[in-house]
């Protein structure tokens, strides 16, 4: 299978995981950290699309700063109304195994970045694993919310994940 046919393909399943757990919940912040994962995928899977169409684009624009912010705000908001949100068990399980597909797409393209001979695609698939390591990062932070609301302001997750803003603007 093409390279990029299957990374397309991951970044939608990724999407579709997304949206689904938006639609599944009832909670705010959840739905919006989802619905901004959602749209980092789709934005990762049409940079994919283009390069394909076109293999000399590799200056793709990547938004990973903007979702950082974003989410960053909701991080703030959860830190602020410690067991303002719930979690279900069910909630819980799904941000589990979005942190095992994310840690999975994030050595996926370390190892592409690796078997990479041309510099420019190198740079971007590293720089693709790059946000998948903020998505690890703000999956470990609602987890950390969910199993210690109270203590989430102080917790080394929510301190490394507001360290983040700026990250990607080179």
């Amino acid at each position: 299978m093409d390279i990029l046919e299957f990374a397309m393909q991951m970044e939608l399943d990724g999407k579709a995981f997304y949206e689904q757990q938006a639609a599944a919940t009832a909670n705010e912040g959840l739905r919006q950290i989802s619905l901004s994962m959602a749209e980092e995928e789709e934005r990762h899977y049409n940079y994919f699309k283009r390069l394909k169409e076109n293999p000399d684009d590799i200056n793709g624009v990547f938004t990973g700063p903007q979702t950082v912010k974003k989410i960053k705000n909701v991080f703030e908001q959860m830190a602020d109304n410690p067991g303002g949100m719930q979690f279900g068990n069910d909630e819980i399980s799904a941000w589990k195994e979005a942190l095992k597909v994310e840690e999975k797409s994030k050595k996926f393209y370390e190892e592409q970045a690796e078997k990479e001979a041309d510099p420019g695609r190198k740079r971007l698939f590293l720089k693709i694993a790059g946000e998948e390591q903020n998505h690890i990062y703000m999956i470990d932070g609602v987890l950390m919310y969910a199993k210690q609301p109270q203590t989430f302001a102080d917790s080394a997750q929510f301190k490394n994940f507001r360290s983040l803003e700026g990250w990607g603007q080179d």
